[in-house]
């Protein structure tokens, strides 16, 4: 039979019960077992409102850690993004690092965007790893760009001072070169080595091209401005680099301020001497004078002979005027009744440091820093070490101002012998250095000629100021000349090439005696030593001679006489008289030889000139040009000497006050029609300032 659980009592077993008493018991056990149930009930409620409240809680304190890192990963992007602004260059930007760090940017921003929607119990790891990840990446990437991801700037154009500054900061070495440029301003930059793209980190040294400024010893052709204007003339000057115009104004009827006179047109060179004469009108009118500040020394000193304005000058250094400007002036917008007073700046005033305890790089670059020119010399010197100063032409303090020339002699050590090649390379090597020395020549079997066979220093060893290197140099084998008088020339040549000697030949005269290409003579002594390869000059004999009876060639034509000494086997050597004559032209009127001679002998014969002729020429006015004296000598030179065959004509200059580049009164060429005749000499004198 089934058993029954008390606390599973039903209605059906309650109303089956009659005994009253049990049933109050009954009762009472249902009543208690009913309010332990409801009490275990509220219990277990409290219990799970417990948990509920504690589950919240930790969700609410993981919402404030990811919140908390998600803060601090926006902070790092946006500080990496300021970063990246900071540090752009909009004259160099790298394409490539820009594209990767604005990405890098706007992935960081979106996954945060994204991390910040997204509802997980899971989401915090991931938020602390991506903090991570972008503030590790934000600390390397700004640590990294400062030291390695620095590139080249442009500094074509920019002052050559602020390049070496750039260079010192990363010390990067400086190699220099200089161009003359028209375009680019003196001590700008031209060229660099490395463009904008280059990395700082993959550079040791730099090369770059310094403008020296325009090349005034530059050829160009220079018009005639005569009748131009002022600043017309001013502005060609300027566009032309003219280096050397000197101006002024006098008085004319002419247009006021319009060029008179030119000196000095054609091809010349920028720095050549050009003079250009303005008219100032017939009256002249005092005017309040301007302020000059800023304008060159040639400017401003023109614009006041164009005023008629009296001026001293007097230099200053300054920083901020360019070298040859006016720094300052007496009298402004008032007229100058006595002088006045020009301030030129002398440029910037630079005190020399203490050179002789630098280095050459902290020279060459101070040097460049402050436009300076170095002068370098080396010299030997046992006392100073190498490459450390001996002595400079200026000493700390003294104050030089820029273009100036610094002469520094660097030490090369103590002097000690080099390694010996060749004998022409000691020689320079030695000259150079003041080393006396002295050569020995011996015969050896074991050196060729010309080759070192010792000296008496050894390699490396120091040398002082009174030693002198002995340099012993071989003369080759030895060789014992022969005789070869009276031995054909074909035996000697054979002779000389058994001995190793290098034999020419040249034929003397005709004898009574020794037949053609027998020796009568040497030049190296019968057993006399030389050197293996040493040249002997043999003379032959051109045979036995024959004797030619020579007529009188006087009075006969030159070609007639050629033919003469052609059939009598004998050389006539023509020249002509020095004066004009009235035989004719060709016409033989002396010989130094005549009568019984040897054949093969040269006879000299005088010829005549003929008789001197006249020309006539037209010097006309084209051909002189006004203010240019050498141009009117060189046209003059040239019609003279092709129209007057034989006519000598000296030129001269006289300095005159006006008509320049004209004929003189007291030349004696003239414009108009002359006669010249030849055989006689005419003065040409030119008018010259």
């Amino acid at each position: 039979m089934k058993k029954k659980n008390k606390n599973n009592i039903n209605k059906d077993d309650i109303i089956k019960i009659d005994d009253t008493n049990e049933f109050n018991e009954i009762k009472k056990e249902l009543e208690k077992r009913t309010k332990e149930i409801k009490n275990s009930q509220v219990k277990n409620k409290n219990v799970s409102n417990s948990n509920n409240k504690k589950i919240k809680e930790i969700k609410d304190e993981k919402s404030k850690v990811s919140i908390f890192f998600l803060v601090i990963t926006l902070i790092a992007t946006i500080l990496y993004g300021i970063n990246i602004y900071l540090n752009l260059d909009l004259n160099n930007i790298i394409i490539i690092d820009l594209v990767k760090s604005c990405s890098f940017v706007l992935i960081s921003f979106l996954i945060i965007l994204i991390l910040f929607k997204v509802n997980s119990k899971k989401i915090t790891p991931y938020i602390i790893i991506l903090c991570l990840i972008l503030i590790t990446y934000f600390i390397f990437s700004t640590s990294y760009s400062k030291e390695n991801d620095i590139y080249v700037i442009d500094f074509i154009g920019q002052e050559a001072s602020s390049f070496i500054e750039w260079a010192d900061n990363y010390n990067i070495e400086i190699i220099e070169l200089h161009e003359y440029s028209d375009t680019i301003k003196k001590n700008h930059i031209i060229m660099q080595e490395y463009g904008i793209n280059t990395l700082i980190s993959d550079i040791k040294t730099f090369k770059i091209t310094i403008s020296d400024g325009p090349n005034y010893d530059k050829e160009v052709v220079v018009s005639n401005l005569t009748g131009l204007t002022y600043d017309e003339v001013i502005n060609y000057i300027k566009e032309n680099y003219l280096n050397n115009v000197y101006i002024e104004f006098i008085e004319s009827d002419k247009t006021k301020d319009t060029v008179i006179e030119q000196i000095g047109s054609g091809s010349l060179k920028r720095n050549d001497e050009i003079k250009f004469i303005f008219s100032k009108g017939l009256e002249s009118e005092s005017i309040p004078v301007k302020d000059l500040k800023g304008l060159s020394l040639f400017e401003a000193t023109s614009y006041l002979k164009r005023n008629s304005i009296l001026y001293d000058i007097k230099y200053e250094y300054s920083n901020d005027v360019e070298k040859d400007y006016i720094i300052s002036q007496d009298i402004v917008d008032e007229i100058v009744t006595d002088k006045l007073t020009l301030v030129i700046s002398k440029g910037k005033e630079i005190i020399v440091p203490d050179l002789s305890n630098m280095t050459s790089l902290e020279i060459s670059k101070w040097a460049l820093l402050n436009n300076i020119k170095i002068k370098y010399l080396e010299e030997y010197n046992k006392e100073i070490p190498l490459g450390k100063v001996i002595t400079t032409d200026k000493v700390k303090g003294d104050i030089v101002s820029s273009d100036e020339v610094i002469t520094i002699t660097i030490s090369k050590g103590s002097m000690t012998m080099p390694k010996i090649t060749t004998l022409a390379d000691f020689k320079v090597w030695a000259n150079n250095n003041n080393v006396n020395y002295e050569e020995i020549y011996e015969f050896s079997n074991e050196f060729k000629s010309g080759e070192i066979i010792k000296t008496s220093h050894e390699e490396n060893s120091k040398l002082t100021e009174n030693d002198t290197v002995v340099i012993t140099i071989s003369k080759g084998k030895s060789v014992t000349i022969p005789n070869f008088v009276g031995m054909s020339k074909s035996t000697i040549q054979t002779k000389c090439k058994d001995l190793n000697l290098s034999c020419t030949f040249t034929y003397g005269s005709y004898t009574e005696a020794t037949k053609r290409d027998i020796a009568l003579k040497q030049s190296k002594a019968n057993g006399s030593v030389v050197a293996s390869g040493t040249n002997v000059l043999i003379t032959l004999s051109s045979g036995i001679y024959e004797k030619v009876s020579v007529p009188s060639f006087t009075g006969k034509s030159k070609n007639q006489i050629t033919s003469s000494c052609n059939s009598l086997g004998i050389i006539c050597n023509f020249k002509y008289d020095n004066n004009y004559r009235n035989e004719a032209y060709d016409t033989a009127i002396s010989q130094d030889k005549t009568g019984s001679i040897i054949k093969g002998s040269v006879v000299n014969i005088t010829l005549s000139k003929g008789p001197a002729k006249t020309y006539t020429v037209v010097i006309d006015g084209s051909l002189l040009s006004l203010g240019n004296p050498e141009q009117t000598k060189k046209t003059l030179k040239s019609k003279l000497e092709s129209a007057c065959p034989g006519v000598k004509f000296n030129f001269s200059f006289q300095a005159v006050n006006s008509g320049i580049g004209y004929l003189n009164p007291n030349s004696q060429v003239k414009v108009g029609s002359n006669s010249f005749t030849q055989g006689k000499t005419y003065n040409v004198i030119i008018n010259s300032n």
